[in-house]
C-alpha cells in the first residue's frame, strides 16, 4: 500500500529561513536585496544585512537595476534586522512606504518575515520628499 504522504509533494516539506536585506521604493516597485539569516553579520544582540545603501546603489547603478542618474538617497527605502535575543524581526523604512501596507505586506513576503514584525521609522531612511516635504512647509 502507497503511503499517502510520499505520493503528494508536500507545499511546505522544509522550513522557509527569513532573510534580512535593504529595500528601495522606485516609481511604485520594491528593489530589495537580501541575505538568508544565517549568512547576515552580528552585529551586538542583533544580526543585520552586511551590506551598506549606498554600495549596493552603486553596484546596481553600473548593473543597469537602479536608474543611471540617482543617487541612493533620493528614493524611500529602510532595512530588515532581527534582534537575537528577542527572536524578532524590525522593518525600518521611509513613511513613504510605512504609510502602504500593500508594501509592507510584499517585503515581509519577500523576505519570509513573521507577522509579528515590528515596524518603526529611523532618521537615516528619509528619502528627498519626507526631508524636503516636511522642512518647506509653514
Amino acid at each position: 500500500m502507497k503511503n499517502n504522504s510520499q505520493s503528494r509533494p508536500r507545499k511546505h516539506s522544509k522550513p522557509v529561513e527569513p532573510r534580512l536585506g535593504i529595500f528601495w521604493l522606485v516609481k511604485d516597485s520594491l528593489l530589495i536585496d537580501s541575505l538568508p539569516l544565517s549568512a547576515c553579520e552580528q552585529y551586538d544582540n542583533h544580526l543585520t544585512y552586511p551590506y551598506g545603501h549606498i554600495d549596493v546603489w552603486e553596484r546596481w547603478r553600473q548593473a543597469g537595476k537602479a536608474p543611471a542618474e540617482s543617487e541612493y538617497e533620493e528614493y524611500s527605502r529602510g532595512r530588515v534586522t532581527c534582534d537575537v535575543k528577542a527572536k524578532t524581526f524590525t522593518l525600518l523604512a521611509d513613511r513613504c512606504i510605512l504609510k502602504r501596507k500593500d508594501l509592507i505586506a510584499k517585503i515581509k513576503e519577500e523576505l519570509c518575515l513573521p507577522k509579528q514584525t515590528t515596524l518603526g521609522t529611523d532618521p537615516h531612511y528619509r528619502c528627498f520628499t519626507c526631508l524636503h516635504g516636511t522642512d518647506d512647509e509653514e
